[in-house]
């Protein structure tokens, strides 16, 4: 078994986690429309540098070019809608809820990349769906939140069930693309690409544009290293991989990384689970692993 896109994993995981967690502080200040804009340009202007070392094809169908239009707008609607989720939620709920697109990236690998979807897989999806119904609310307070009229039943809940869905559908889409047309072009749309979608919003959303300070900039710029780092390990090891079945497997680690924002959440910010919760994010994780290991 070949071991490079595991420790590619691990490194990209803990990018991820760690920018998930510097997040919350970030769209407090900026708002979550604002800080998917700045992420996604600087972000992606870091991962065009492997692009001077993977060969690309500039010589695309209409079906690629739909399908770096689809990714630049899958991403752009994932990063909003988790900035949305981290920025009302806590985030030892909402970033296993995100990180489970995993199971929406597999489904659709199965698909349109020939990965093997075994009865194991399906046991691993449904735990990871339990899990999300476990941490969507607490069981303290749900009899008060079901009779509460127009009340969710967790902040940030919905908005982390979409961006796990969006996500699973971009990094589908960009294994898919990265295999067929090279590294360049996929690279731009889901990065600039989705800036690009943000940016034309900018008029229908009108945004007020927060004074430059020190602070949350230099918090940005740290996130978008950490969000070059894990992107360009993701390219790397769909580029190179002999097969593609590594597509699911550094998906995966990728949704590992809630494993690393809970940990901040639960010791940085003091975050509270109740047993339903605690279960529910064992439940993610396990479920995330096995779709990992099942797809290896």
């Amino acid at each position: 078994m070949n071991i490079t896109p595991f420790l590619l994993g691990i490194v990209m995981a803990f990018s991820f986690g760690t920018s998930d967690f510097l997040s919350k502080g970030v769209t407090t200040k900026i708002g979550p429309f604002r800080t998917t804009i700045y992420i996604l340009t600087l972000s992606g202007l870091g991962a065009l540098i492997p692009a001077l070392f993977l060969k690309s094809s500039f010589a695309i169908s209409t079906l690629y070019a739909g399908v770096l239009v689809l990714i630049a707008v899958t991403t752009f609607l994932s990063f909003a809608s988790l900035y949305r989720a981290y920025n009302r939620g806590m985030l030892s709920l909402t970033a296993p809820i995100v990180n489970s697109f995993p199971a929406f990236s597999v489904a659709l690998s199965v698909v349109f990349l020939g990965v093997t979807f075994s009865l194991g897989a399906i046991v691993a999806l449904a735990a990871i769906i339990a899990g999300i119904i476990l941490v969507s609310t607490s069981l303290s307070d749900l009899r008060r939140r079901i009779f509460t009229r127009n009340q969710p039943l967790a902040p940030g809940v919905g908005s982390a069930f979409l961006a796990s869905i969006f996500f699973g559908v971009s990094w589908a889409a960009f294994g898919f693309a990265t295999q067929h047309i090279g590294y360049l072009l996929p690279a731009i749309a889901v990065r600039l690409g989705g800036a690009a979608v943000g940016v034309a919003l900018i008029p229908v959303i009108k945004p007020k544009l927060p004074r430059v300070s020190g602070g949350w900039l230099r918090t940005v710029l740290v996130m978008a290293t950490l969000e070059t780092i894990g992107l360009v390990i993701f390219s790397l090891g769909v580029t190179i991989a002999p097969s593609p079945a590594t597509v699911p497997i550094l998906a995966t680690f990728g949704g590992i990384s809630a494993a690393v924002t809970v940990a901040y959440a639960i010791v940085l910010l003091k975050e509270r689970l109740e047993i339903n919760h605690i279960i529910g994010v064992i439940s993610l994780i396990t479920g995330v692993v096995t779709l990992l290991y099942l797809t290896s």
